[in-house]
Parts: C-alpha cells; structure tokens; sequence
C-alpha cells in the first residue's frame, strides 16, 4: 500500500515538474532507450565543452546529464554509488536545469560549491528532504553568478544536441569504440549490462 502510494505520488511530482518545464520534460517511464546514433557520436567529441562532476577514477567513462530535481535521476545516482571508481569507471555528472526554476538555482548551489561532488552528494542523499520537501535536497543559491549561469546553459544545449527527450541521459563509448545514448533510467539489470560495456 505504502509503496502504490509513493509511486503514485512521484509520479505526480514528475508530472507536476513536466508543467513548468524548462525545454524538456522529464520521462513518464521506466523504459530507457539505447542506441549508437550520429548526435551520440557529435555530442561525445563536443563533451570537452561541458563542466562535470567527476565521481571514481579510471578510463572508462560514463556521462550523465543529471537535473538537481529529477527523481529517476536521483535514482540512477544512488545506483551508482559504490560502482563509480571500481573496475576503472569514471562518472562524468553534467548538470543541466531542465526541469523547473528551482533547477537553475539548486545546480547553482552544487556548482558555486567549494566541493561540487560533496554538495551533489547533499542534493541527492537529502533528496525530497528541501525547503519545498520536493525534488532535490540542497538549498537554492540566492545568487546565481553569470559564470554559473554560461555553465549550465552550456550543459543544456549539449543535452539539447543529443536530442534525447529528458534526463537522465547517459553517454558514453562501449567496447566496440561506439558511441552510445541511453535515455531514460536503466533497471538493475539494464545499468549492470551498461557499465560492462563502457570502453
């Protein structure tokens, strides 16, 4: 009962976030989307241009568009913790604000942070546990400076060029040297297939 109940509230607060969307909306489903397609190949070569949240050393390397307020992007983070850093896995968080304003002002507060991936960490352990009791933890920055801003309206319109319909979206070159989109929240079974098949 409990848990047909908090499905059913996080789906509203998705839908509830998809209303006041900043050009894009957050997926309705489950089901993610793997494909090896030519704006996965042009978004990789351009992904220099992207400020990121390095989690785990190593050379493989698996990007993540992630909004602060996303709840299957919280998902996908707390899946991956413990795995970033093993087997030489490096994950490359690319914070975007997509969803709402609040999205603007919570990937303010992470990036304007002495240790992004520490308050990256802070929004997503102390997700739905914020000011609002919604979307991710942190608390808003009060001030967004023009340098954050170019920052994410620079990671927006990288996320924008995979023409991928929501977050999370995940990026990255498998094995065979090709290079592949995953939109959507990967399942147990979906992630662990994907993270053997980072190069």
């Amino acid at each position: 009962m409990q848990s047909t109940l908090l499905a059913t509230l996080r789906m509203a607060f998705v839908a509830a976030l998809g209303a006041s969307f900043i050009g894009l909306s957050p997926l309705a489903h489950a089901q993610p989307t793997q494909s090896q397609n030519p704006d996965a190949v042009k978004v990789l070569a351009e992904m220099g241009k992207a400020t990121v949240i390095t989690q785990g050393k190593g050379p493989r390397v698996l990007n993540v568009f992630i909004d602060a307020n996303c709840p299957y992007c919280h998902e996908l983070f707390i899946a991956l913790q413990g795995k970033a850093g093993k087997d030489g896995l490096q994950v490359r968080w690319v914070p975007v604000a997509v969803l709402a304003p609040s999205s603007v002002t919570k990937g303010a507060a992470i990036l304007q942070a002495k240790d992004r991936l520490a308050a990256l960490r802070d929004n997503e352990l102390n997700y739905g546990k914020g000011p609002t009791g919604q979307g991710g933890g942190i608390t808003p920055a009060t001030h967004v400076l023009p340098a954050t801003s170019a920052i994410l309206n620079a990671n927006n319109a990288l996320l924008d060029a995979t023409r991928s319909p929501g977050v999370p979206t995940l990026l990255y070159r498998d094995k065979q040297g090709q290079a592949m989109l995953v939109v959507g929240p990967p399942d147990a079974q979906q992630l662990k297939d994907i993270l053997a098949s980072v190069k």
